[in-house]
């Protein structure tokens, strides 16, 4: 008998004395409850059938009618089809700025943001980029009224002469690489490229940074108010990419593959044509030689 009783007593009395443990030291059962692993973004988006999409108007890779209030450009349409092919549906959650795409993505506030951004080294350092598909060359842009002589991009680099960017945008880091000595005027984050081609041709500035792609509009519907000084000198190139949390390699692994597919099937030729954007950017090589 004794055999079973010590034994039981030496329980009880040790189930009592942890119980007395936690309730004078209640972050112990906080630690134990929180160290539970939690859901990775993907799996919410398996669980939920769902993308929360943040995005930033960029037309033509994402931009808003006026006239419809319909989302529209080559990355809305490119991530409905990625959604529907993975069996989810998107839902575009919120307008972010350039600014704060990085937070809104890290925190968890949108799953991803969709409409296509350029690497800068804060989005490079904090998050995860999908697989790039179309590149923007940058290029200097100028009133086609502006007679100053300017034959090589260092003769901007003067005090005299005033950029235009963007909050938050890519386009500010190359002006001050490039362009230390110009004057800035900066828009906030939430306007958009015809804001500041605005200010170009209204000579609140002498010159942006911006890629053709973005300006082709523009120019179709304005001819002669703007010029690419430099058409055989870009800044800069850069990926146009989905902006991905900073630890769901699994998350980025099933982007990474599925635009993969709507790249090599050929939709994603079908969506550049749609906007009339089948030379406006820099592609990818094929995947494959074919050898007869």
């Amino acid at each position: 008998m004794r055999n079973i009783v010590v034994p039981a007593l030496i329980s009880v009395a040790i189930v009592v004395l942890a119980g007395a443990y936690i309730r004078a030291n209640p972050a112990v059962l906080s630690a134990t409850v929180n160290s539970a692993p939690k859901e990775s973004t993907y799996d919410r988006i398996l669980r939920t059938g769902t993308i929360r999409c943040g995005y930033s108007v960029w037309d033509p890779l994402f931009y808003i009618d006026p006239k419809t209030n319909e989302k529209m450009g080559i990355f809305h349409d490119e991530m409905e089809e990625a959604a529907k092919r993975l069996g989810v549906k998107v839902i575009w959650q919120e307008e972010l700025g350039w600014g704060s795409v990085v937070e809104a993505v890290k925190s968890g506030r949108v799953d991803a943001s969709c409409s296509g951004y350029w690497l800068n080294p804060g989005r490079i350092k904090n998050l995860l980029p999908s697989f790039p598909q179309v590149y923007s060359p940058l290029y200097v842009w100028m009133r086609q009224g502006d007679t100053r002589p300017i034959g090589k991009p260092e003769d901007l680099n003067s005090d005299q002469y005033i950029a235009g960017n963007i909050d938050g945008s890519v386009d500010h880091d190359i002006i001050v690489k490039n362009f230390p000595k110009a004057k800035i005027i900066s828009l906030p984050e939430l306007d958009s490229t015809p804001d500041l081609v605005e200010n170009l041709v209204t000579k609140k500035v002498d010159f942006i940074v911006v890629d053709a792609s973005t300006l082709a509009g523009y120019i179709a519907n304005n001819p002669g108010k703007i010029k690419n000084i430099f058409p055989d000198k870009p800044m800069n190139v850069f990926p146009n990419v989905i902006l991905l949390p900073p630890d769901d390699w699994r998350f980025k692994e099933v982007m990474d593959n599925i635009l993969r597919h709507i790249e090599y099937d050929g939709t994603l030729d079908v969506i550049l044509k749609k906007y009339h954007m089948e030379q406006s950017f820099l592609r990818n090589p094929p995947p494959v030689k074919f050898v007869p």
